[in-house]
């Protein structure tokens, strides 16, 4: 069941242009974020369900929807099954490190949020914990990291890589460093 859904697939769900979504989504009838640098809009799907509430329309039109996609999934897992799981093979260049530390992520404009590090590598970071109340996704942001066991803060300039929504409404994202001290990122990992 997807949690988040595209202009393009709300359009397709109520049968209507793309534009008209996007609409309704700038004056504040659906719920969602913008995706950093191209501007692209998610929209809940708690907001899509809430907006069929409000006028009247079936939630049959997302079950259909719902059904479609995962059809379309159980016919591409059929026919172009890879000979070896692609989750079997860690094809990363640095190896994760988990971990639960606490950091702040601080943007351009000065804003500070307190964010859980739940994995860590020589490439990059999974934060956690990030409010997800509307607000635009940074691109480029601060990292600081509390890790006593190097016994100072480790602190980074990230560049987001992905990112997703947390069933606690936060949002979850990977970044990669852009700027960090090699020597004391590496002297953490090899300590865990």
């Amino acid at each position: 069941m997807t949690r988040v859904f595209t202009t393009g697939q709300v359009a397709r769900i109520f049968s209507v242009n793309i534009n008209t979504v996007i609409k309704w989504f700038d004056e504040g009838k659906l719920k969602g974020f913008r995706l950093p640098r191209s501007n692209e809009r998610r929209i809940y799907r708690e907001s899509v369900v809430e907006f069929m509430r409000e006028h009247e329309i079936s939630t049959d039109l997302l079950r259909v929807f719902d059904e479609e996609i995962s059809n379309r999934k159980r016919s591409r897992r059929a026919t172009s099954r890879p000979p070896v799981s692609r989750r079997d093979v860690d094809l990363r260049t640095f190896p994760r490190k988990d971990t639960d530390l606490s950091a702040v992520l601080e943007t351009d404009d000065g804003n500070q949020f307190d964010v859980t590090v739940g994995n860590l590598s020589m490439g990059g970071a999974f934060i956690t914990g990030y409010p997800g109340d509307g607000k635009m996704v940074p691109t480029e942001f601060i990292l600081r990291i509390d890790v006593g066991a190097i016994g100072r803060t480790l602190d980074g300039v990230c560049q987001l890589v992905h990112l997703r929504r947390s069933d606690d409404d936060t949002l979850s994202f990977g970044c990669r460093f852009t700027r960090v001290d090699p020597g004391a990122l590496q002297s953490y990992i090899a300590s865990v």
